[in-house]
């Protein structure tokens, strides 16, 4: 699928969610393909951090560019991160008019907080959504390990 078809889909699921008030069926689409892309793929990265694990293989699943993604964070507990990548969750969000904060949280976070913890349980995954893009320049997300 070009960029298009997929801003395209995603406007669609964003529409049905929104009319119905239920993100499930995004949050349970997304979370079964982030799993088992994990279940696949979870040894390609080798790295002493379990927070910094988490973030490579989120980052490799979503097939962005390392540059786009820089950590201004990073303690073995904790990595935060700001992402400047192409998002088609964004680009939706935009076309429609609706607000990435409230789109983003309930149907983008779930997912990615079940891929974080299915590396490691105490794992969780949060964004800074007062500046999330466009309100901002970035978006600005953190991996933690909660003990």
């Amino acid at each position: 699928m070009n960029k298009r078809e997929v801003i395209e889909k995603i406007k669609e699921q964003i529409l049905e969610a929104n009319n119905s008030n239920d993100f499930s069926k995004i949050n349970s689409d997304l979370t079964k393909k982030r799993l088992n892309w994990l279940e696949n793929n979870l040894g390609d990265v080798d790295e002493p951090s379990i927070v910094k694990k988490a973030y490579f293989l989120l980052i490799k699943k979503m097939e962005i560019d390392l540059s786009e993604v820089p950590i201004i964070f990073e303690d073995e507990k904790k990595i935060t991160y700001r992402s400047y990548n192409w998002c088609p969750v964004l680009e939706a969000c935009k076309e429609l008019g609706l607000d990435t904060r409230e789109i983003c949280k309930k149907g983008w976070e779930n997912s990615v907080n079940e891929f974080v913890k299915k590396i490691h349980p105490k794992l969780t995954f949060s964004r800074k959504y007062n500046t999330l893009r466009p309100h901002g320049k970035f978006c600005e997300e953190t991996i933690e390990l909660i003990e």
